[in-house]
C-alpha cells in the first residue's frame, strides 16, 4: 500500500484513477513474477519476499494505492504447515523517489558493507 503520488509514471495510472481516491484501491493482483515485470520500479519487496519464500510464481501480490497513506506498507502472510506468519512494515518513502523507501536505500548501503566486510553481523 502505497500513496496514490508513489505510483506517478507506472501502469498504475492506467488502472486506478489515482487523483480521483477518496479511499484506497487495489489494483493489481498477480504473482511476484507478473508484478515485477509490470512494476519494476516498484516491486522490490514483492520479489524479495517471493524468493525468501516460495517463490515468484506461487507468490501472491496485491498493489493498492491509498489517498490517506502517508508511508509504503508492506503486508506479508505466509502460512503453511508451521502455522501463520503475518508481518507489517510500513517505510517512510525517500524524499526524492516516493516509490521507494529510505529503508530500501539504507538496505543497499547495508548489503554492501556487508560484501565487503570481513566479519558481517
Amino acid at each position: 500500500m502505497k500513496p496514490p503520488r508513489a505510483w506517478r509514471d507506472t501502469p498504475a495510472e492506467e488502472l486506478c484513477p489515482l487523483d480521483e481516491l477518496t479511499t484506497a484501491q487495489e489494483f493489481f493482483t498477480a504473482n511476484a513474477s507478473e508484478a515485477a515485470l509490470a512494476f519494476p520500479k516498484n516491486a522490490n519487496v514483492a520479489m524479495t519476499s517471493a524468493l525468501a519464500g516460495v517463490g515468484p510464481d506461487l507468490t501472491m501480490i496485491t498493489l493498492v494505492a491509498d489517498p490517506d497513506a502517508s508511508t509504503n506498507r508492506h503486508e506479508i502472510t505466509a502460512h503453511g504447515a508451521f502455522g501463520r506468519l503475518d508481518v507489517v512494515v510500513s517505510n517512510n518513502p525517500l524524499p526524492a523517489n516516493p516509490k521507494t523507501s529510505t529503508m530500501a536505500a539504507l538496505s543497499l548501503a547495508r548489503a554492501i558493507r556487508n560484501h565487503t566486510n570481513a566479519i558481517v553481523i
